[in-house]
């Protein structure tokens, strides 16, 4: 049964209010998700950073001893130095690999600005395309005129 003109615009304040909502939790989740990204990385960057210091405390000891003598003690000092920047570069490396998963815009921002251009009547995108594509397809069924469903 179709609406009249009358339902159809008693119902828009109220479909505007949840559009709206549906936006503001879509941004909040996409903002926690990337806050999340970041806090990870960081994390995984500060835990670098740790084990950097004792790197070059290693690598101190490493010099020194080598300098002093050119036996076992800087060779084992040198092993665990190698070993603690091997950690440091892995640790790094995912931490940063991390933080650029969580980079970029967000998608509710330019979902909201469609819907701006929409309610103003200019039904494009701020990219030039049509918020409608967005859309899923519909498919309709029409009869034909000898009964039978295309």
């Amino acid at each position: 049964m179709r609406k009249s003109l009358g339902e159809l615009l008693a119902e828009t304040p109220g479909l505007i209010v949840d559009l709206i909502k549906a936006e503001v939790d879509h941004l909040k989740a996409e903002a926690a998700a990337k806050a999340k990204g970041y806090g990870i990385g960081a994390g995984l960057l500060a835990g670098a950073g740790f084990f950097a210091v004792f790197l070059f405390g290693w690598l101190l000891v490493a010099a020194f001893e080598g300098l002093n003598e050119a036996f076992a003690p800087w060779l084992s000092a040198l092993l665990v130095s190698a070993f603690l920047l091997l950690l440091v570069g892995i640790l790094a490396a995912v931490g940063l690999a991390s933080i650029n998963r969580s980079k970029g815009g967000f998608e509710t921002v330019d979902s909201l600005k469609d819907d701006v251009n929409m309610v103003k009547g200019l039904g494009h995108a701020g990219d030039g395309t049509s918020p409608l594509d967005d859309l899923p397809a519909r498919t309709t069924t029409t009869t034909t005129t000898d009964g039978g469903a295309r």
